[in-house]
């Protein structure tokens, strides 16, 4: 475990607004970032995709098939107006259901997944490239991409800093960068209380729009678009739900019981369709209904487009 300041600052701060699994996410008083300190060393943070033992594991993230691809599909149509094409490279790539996407849309797709499982689902499921190393200089042969995709992934990053410059590299000239991430340095504290988890020590930094901002100009990018989604309706529904099954089993357990069994089990049919209700109401809620309402100080999932700077 290692203390560190903030990455944008270097001030250290005694700010700890979050305590998750015995770590501490500290808040930087000058720029609003959270991140944690102490940390484990870069290579136990590697071991916990390598080894599967991720807060979501990979079974979990290929059986979100359905879901990944509508959200996908989402993102696409915001990545076309400015890449209709090329190749196209995704850096923590899951189950590889956006480069599958993607490639329908004429895209040459390239997945970079630490996960064994996730990423031999990659290859051998969907058929695409797809690499278990850091991005570098000989990833993939040495090839460019016209753009770099990445979705809740940043808050995982080491060294976001030099992963960003690393991608900057990989781009052609004037490549695009598009990425999702949440705004967690610019919560108001008393919104935290929605969110369940904040899968310590999984995720490492919780940014803000400004901190974002930073990011980019330090490493090279110019932002060019920013989509802003509301996560609160997401979230208040599924404690709505969790509140009402509590309930229903508290008032009366034997009677939760028995109306369970006397249900048809939810299989073929049934199952499907209450899947696609599912995702389609989580697709809903997030990026339409989100979409409507992304008040400051609450929490939001931010869609990013940034282009790389030719010179400087």
């Amino acid at each position: 475990m290692e203390e560190i300041a903030c990455i944008f600052c270097n001030i250290r701060s005694a700010h700890v607004l979050i305590e998750e699994n015995g770590y501490l996410g500290r808040k930087c008083a000058n720029c609003g970032l959270i991140y944690i300190s102490p940390r484990p060393p870069a290579e136990a943070v590697a071991q916990l995709y390598e080894n599967d033992n991720a807060q979501i594991a990979a079974h979990a993230h290929i059986a979100l098939e359905r879901r990944s691809r509508l959200y996908a599909r989402h993102h696409l149509g915001i990545l076309g107006k400015f890449a209709p094409g090329g190749s196209l490279l995704e850096i923590g790539a899951g189950a590889g259901y956006f480069l599958a996407e993607a490639r329908k849309l004429g895209y040459r797709p390239y997945g970079i997944e630490f996960n064994g499982a996730q990423a031999e689902f990659i290859r051998s499921g969907l058929q695409i490239p797809c690499e278990q190393s850091p991005l570098g200089p000989a990833s993939f042969g040495g090839t460019s991409f016209d753009v770099i995709y990445h979705c809740d992934v940043m808050s995982h990053f080491y060294d976001p800093v030099d992963e960003f410059l690393r991608m900057r590299a990989a781009l052609r000239p004037g490549g695009w960068l598009m990425f999702e991430t949440g705004n967690g340095g610019d919560i108001e504290p008393k919104y935290l209380e929605h969110i369940h988890s904040f899968q310590y020590p999984d995720h490492l930094f919780f940014f803000g729009l400004a901190n974002i901002r930073t990011l980019l100009d330090r490493s090279g990018f110019d932002l060019v678009e920013v989509h802003r989604y509301s996560v609160l309706p997401q979230l208040r529904t599924l404690e709505a739900v969790h509140r009402a099954r509590k309930l229903v089993t508290r008032r009366s357990p034997a009677a939760a019981g028995a109306f369970r069994d006397t249900l048809p089990p939810a299989t073929g049919g049934a199952r499907e369709w209450l899947g696609k209700a599912s995702d389609h109401v989580n697709y809903l809620l997030r990026y339409k209904l989100g979409s409507a309402v992304p008040k400051a100080g609450r929490p939001q999932t931010l869609v990013m487009v940034a282009r790389a700077r030719v010179h400087g």
